[in-house]
């Protein structure tokens, strides 16, 4: 299984949110050449046990699944890290406790308080001892902040510094600027830019949600690294209407 640690420092990694929690849409999504996929407990109806399935199917394929769960839930982000999840999205990041909280819940002692298991599959099942499996999953776990909101917490620096992915949320960020759906729109622009001068300062990796290819190869060039284009019900969306729009043109 690739490290997303290690392939962020390499080099810009593109994913997509899952919300179609089945083993078949996890295979597709991998061998298209994906280096990371989301696994939504916000926005779609998979639950925990769905997700679960989720990283056991990528795990068999190669690919790393983050989880973006719904709120700080001690007991969902422990489970589905020791399913084998390589870190969790925390939606409506925007003060310290948010940020430091999440990285408490993904680290085991001394970083965190994350509660230890060996017997599950993230530890192979205690195949691995302790020290090296506490130290591995430390050195792996991904604590991902999601900015959606407009109210922002200074210094942004106290916020980011705890993060890997300081990521994006473009619509949301959008629609709480008063201007929804204008991602270029000035005061969309102004907090993105506060983000990203934050992440800078804190050597933080910068992700985003793109819809397009376009808006993906955009935002890689202006350095970020973690990239989220659209979602699998999207993806799928946008090549039913390709295919049926092809083929009326053409009868």
């Amino acid at each position: 299984m690739p490290d997303l640690r290690a392939l962020l420092e390499q080099r810009p990694v593109i994913g997509t949110f899952l919300k179609l929690p089945r083993p078949e849409v996890v295979a597709v999504l991998a061998q298209a050449g994906l280096d990371f996929l989301i696994c939504d407990l916000e926005h779609s109806q998979a639950d925990e046990r769905d997700c679960r399935e989720v990283i056991l199917a990528a795990r068999a394929e190669g690919v790393p699944v983050v989880v973006r769960v719904s709120d700080m839930d001690r007991g969902v982000i422990n489970r589905v890290l020791e399913a084998g999840a390589a870190g969790i999205q925390l939606p409506r990041t925007r003060v310290v406790a948010d940020s430091a909280g999440l990285r408490d819940l993904v680290s085991y002692p001394p970083a965190g308080s994350r509660s230890v298991s060996l017997a599950q599959p993230a530890a192979r099942y205690g195949a691995v001892a302790l020290p090296a499996y506490l130290a591995e999953s430390n050195a792996s776990v991904l604590a991902i902040g999601q900015f959606e909101t407009a109210d922002l917490t200074d210094p942004l620096d106290d916020v980011v510094k705890s993060l890997d992915v300081a990521f994006i949320g473009s619509v949301d960020l959008s629609v709480d600027a008063g201007a929804p759906g204008q991602i270029d729109a000035p005061a969309v622009r102004r907090l993105t830019e506060r983000i990203e001068a934050a992440a800078t300062r804190t050597g933080t990796h910068l992700g985003v949600f793109a819809a397009t290819a376009a808006a993906a190869r955009q935002a890689v060039a202006a350095g970020y690294r973690y990239v989220a284009v659209g979602a699998d019900i999207t993806l799928l969306a946008g090549a039913a209407r390709e295919l049926v729009s092809a083929v009326q043109e053409h009868s």
